[in-house]
């Protein structure tokens, strides 16, 4: 009982009030517990939960807006990313390398964040996030999917976890374990403390720092691999990054902030993306993809 309600302060951060049953409780638990070794496909799974929620509302992202849903959009072009989000990580699992992360137990989550921000990035197993104006910067469901690639890399080949191994998750076990013992207002309140610092510090090198360059071009690499599996053009890549750096000049926030510069990644993946062979583009993806688009 008493871990249990360690637990629930834990998740309650940032103003971040996560909703979980009392099997979520334990399970999540298990995964802070079980930090320093390697992480479960289960364990990947609660971690990521948590994550994500606290991502989103410590940056008060709107994602199930209250207006749109009721004016019938996003919930459609949310339909649609997630399908084509579907596709690629199907590809993803078909395409398998060494030191990939297993298939996520309950699947892939593909969310629309309403923003203007050009951005998009990923938790630990299988979440998924996109802003509207990610999407709207793409000119085909090709450059949408590469975006969607790129983000599933990061799962498949474990960059977050990575995050969170080499972090504070180790206090936060050695706290939990600590004070789970004798439970107090003071102990909570260390527990808290102790775990609030490792979620900012798994939230800052997701959406804040980033990833180093060197993991954002593997990023890249595996994408563009995930995506010709699945029949989309990997040169689609190549266009998008030419976009943002066209509109952002190299800089500003969103995915240039935490991202190499566009032209940086071109220049590394250019070569592979061509070699991969251009994938003649059905119409009906162009009209499907403005459907979408049409909605935000």
């Amino acid at each position: 009982m008493r871990r249990a309600l360690a637990l629930a302060a834990l998740l309650v951060v940032g103003s971040c009030k996560v909703q979980l049953t009392p099997e979520g409780l334990a399970k999540t638990w298990d995964a802070i517990t079980d930090a320093q070794k390697d992480l479960t496909p289960e364990n990947e799974y609660w971690t990521g939960r948590s994550v994500a929620t606290n991502l989103l509302a410590r940056h008060e992202y709107r994602y199930h807006d209250a207006d749109a849903l009721q004016a019938g959009r996003l919930e459609g072009a949310t339909v649609y990313v997630s399908a084509v989000g579907g596709v690629l990580a199907a590809s993803a699992m078909e395409t398998t390398r060494k030191g990939d992360r297993p298939a996520p137990i309950a699947g892939w989550h593909f969310t629309i964040i309403e923003s203007d921000t050009i951005n998009a990035f990923a938790a630990p197993g299988g979440w998924v996030f996109v802003t509207t104006a990610a999407i709207e910067a793409a000119q085909s469901e090709d450059e949408l999917a590469a975006v969607l690639a790129h983000e599933i890399a990061h799962v498949v080949r474990g960059h977050a976890l990575g995050s969170i191994k080499k972090g504070r998750w180790a206090n936060v076990a050695k706290t939990a374990l600590d004070t789970s013992v004798q439970l107090d207002e003071g102990s909570l309140g260390e527990l808290t403390q102790v775990f609030e610092g490792a979620m900012d510090d798994m939230i800052d090198g997701i959406l804040v720092k980033g990833y180093s360059k060197d993991t954002e071009y593997e990023a890249d690499r595996v994408g563009l691999e995930i995506m010709a599996h699945a029949g989309y053009d990997p040169q689609a890549l190549v266009r998008y990054l030419k976009t943002l750096d066209a509109e952002q000049g190299g800089g500003g926030g969103g995915f240039q902030a935490t991202h190499p510069k566009a032209s940086d990644r071109i220049a590394k993946i250019q070569g592979k993306a061509q070699a991969l062979g251009k994938v003649e583009i059905p119409k009906v993806r162009f009209a499907r993809f403005q459907a979408a688009v049409d909605e935000l």
